[in-house]
C-alpha cells in the first residue's frame, strides 16, 4: 500500500486575495460606482471620491489629509512646498526604503544620514542632535515596520534648528507614541503610502499628506496639481501628484476595517514573540507605552541567511528589509560614507528578517511560521 505524502501549502509573506474576497462586494460596489460617474482624476479641486477619503482619513487622524499619488510622491511633495532646495542638507537614516533618501536626491539636496537605535532601528536622537548644521533644512524620520519613537524630542531638536520634521510613515498609519501621538502630530507634516501591501493598501500606487497646518495644507494641494494656485494660474513649480478615484474609492472602504487589521496584526506578533521567548532569536522591541501597528514583524536571526534559506525550503515566506543600508548604495557614493559609518544600520542589515504578518493569516499558518523558525535553532 503507497503512502500518500502531503505537502503543506505554502504560507506567503503577505496575501492580498482572502481579504479581497472578504471585502469583494463593497470594493466593487465603490469602484462601480467611480465608472458610472466617470469621474476618474480630482483636476484642481479634490473631487467626490478623493475628497470623501480625505475627510474618512483626517477625521481618523484628526488632521488635513491630502490624498497623492504614491508614498514616494508624498515625500517629495513635501520637499517641493517646503522649498528644499539644491545644496541644502537634509538628515534622515540609512536604514529604510530607498524613496526616503531619493526624494532628498532628486531635490537636489545632500542627504545626511546618522545611525539608528539597535532596539528600535529608529533614529539615534543623540546623532541627529549632532548632525545638525547652518545647513539643515529638514529632518526625516523614518517610522520603521510600524512603530513612532519619541516625536517630542525630535520636535524639541527641530525646533532648535529651525527646520520642519517631514516624517516618513509609510508603514506607520495607526501607530501612536508612547504619549500618545499619532504621525505627524509632533510634526510639520507626515507622508503615508498606500501601496498595495501597506497596513491599509490601494488597488495600486496611491499615497497621503498629513498636515495639522490648515495654510500647509492648501499649499500641499496646489503642489499635487503642478502648483496651480487657480485653474491655469501657477505661483509655483509642482507636479502631477494626484490620486485617482478608484484608489480614493477602494481606500474608503479598507479604511472602515483598518483598526480591526490592526489588532490581528498585533495579536498574531504578540503570538511570535511568545513562541520565541527563550530563543537566540530577537522579537521586535515594542517602545513601552507605544502603539506598534507591525507593519513587519522583523526579528533579529542569528546565521540569518542560513534561517531563510531553511524557511524558503519549508515554503514559509520571508525577506529582508533591508539587505544593504542606503549610505552604501552606489548612487550615494559621492556622499564619502564607507562600510563601518554606520555600525548598527550595517548590521541590522545583517540580521534583520521579515516574517509572515498580515490580518488573514490563520492560526495553522501562524504555527508553521513559529515552528519553523524555533525548529531551525533547536
Amino acid at each position: 500500500m503507497s503512502h500518500v505524502v502531503v505537502t503543506p501549502k505554502p504560507v506567503p509573506l503577505f496575501e492580498l486575495a482572502t481579504q479581497y474576497q472578504s471585502l469583494r462586494n463593497e470594493i466593487e460596489a465603490a469602484v462601480r460606482e467611480v465608472l458610472e460617474s466617470q469621474n476618474y482624476c480630482s483636476g484642481a479641486a479634490s473631487g467626490p471620491f478623493v475628497g470623501r477619503f480625505e475627510e474618512s482619513l483626517g477625521k481618523l487622524l484628526g488632521a488635513h489629509v491630502v490624498a497623492l499619488s504614491s508614498g514616494t510622491d508624498a515625500i517629495l511633495a513635501a520637499f517641493m512646498a517646503l522649498n528644499i532646495r539644491p545644496g541644502d542638507e537634509v538628515i534622515t537614516t540609512p536604514f529604510t526604503f530607498f524613496a526616503t533618501a531619493g526624494c532628498i536626491s532628486r531635490m537636489g539636496a545632500k542627504t545626511v544620514f546618522v545611525d539608528i537605535d539597535p532596539k528600535t532601528f529608529l533614529f539615534n536622537l543623540d546623532a541627529v542632535k549632532a548632525a545638525v548644521t547652518p545647513r539643515t533644512r529638514a529632518i526625516v524620520p523614518v517610522h520603521l515596520y510600524g512603530q513612532i519613537g519619541d516625536t517630542a524630542a525630535l520636535a524639541e531638536i527641530a525646533a532648535a534648528a529651525g527646520v520642519p520634521v517631514v516624517e516618513d510613515a509609510a508603514q506607520a498609519i495607526g501607530a501612536r507614541d508612547a504619549h500618545g501621538k499619532q504621525v505627524g502630530d509632533n510634526a510639520r507634516c507626515a507622508c503615508l503610502s498606500f501601496y498595495p501591501t501597506k497596513n491599509l493598501g490601494a488597488l495600486g500606487d496611491a499615497g497621503a499628506l498629513v498636515t495639522r497646518d490648515e495654510a500647509l495644507a492648501v499649499r500641499f494641494r496646489q503642489t499635487r496639481q503642478h502648483g496651480e494656485t487657480s485653474r491655469y494660474t501657477h505661483s509655483f513649480v509642482g507636479g502631477n501628484f494626484r490620486m485617482d478615484s478608484i484608489q480614493a474609492a477602494a481606500l474608503d472602504v479598507k479604511l472602515r476595517y483598518l483598526d480591526k487589521w490592526t489588532r490581528q496584526r498585533q495579536a498574531i506578533a504578540a503570538y511570535y514573540s511568545s513562541r520565541f521567548a527563550g530563543t537566540e532569536i530577537v522579537s521586535p522591541h515594542v517602545i513601552p507605552g507605544a502603539t506598534h501597528v507591525f507593519h513587519q514583524y522583523v526579528i533579529r536571526a542569528p546565521r540569518r541567511d542560513a534561517l531563510r534559506a531553511h524557511l524558503t525550503e519549508q515554503g514559509i515566506g520571508c525577506n529582508i528589509y533591508y539587505p544593504k543600508p542606503l549610505h552604501l548604495q552606489q548612487c550615494f557614493a559621492d556622499l564619502g560614507y564607507k562600510e563601518g559609518s554606520f555600525p548598527e544600520a550595517e548590521r541590522a542589515s545583517r540580521e534583520v528578517l521579515a516574517l509572515p504578518i498580515y490580518p488573514e493569516l490563520s492560526e495553522g499558518q501562524m504555527q508553521r511560521v513559529a515552528d519553523g523558525v524555533v525548529g531551525f535553532y533547536r
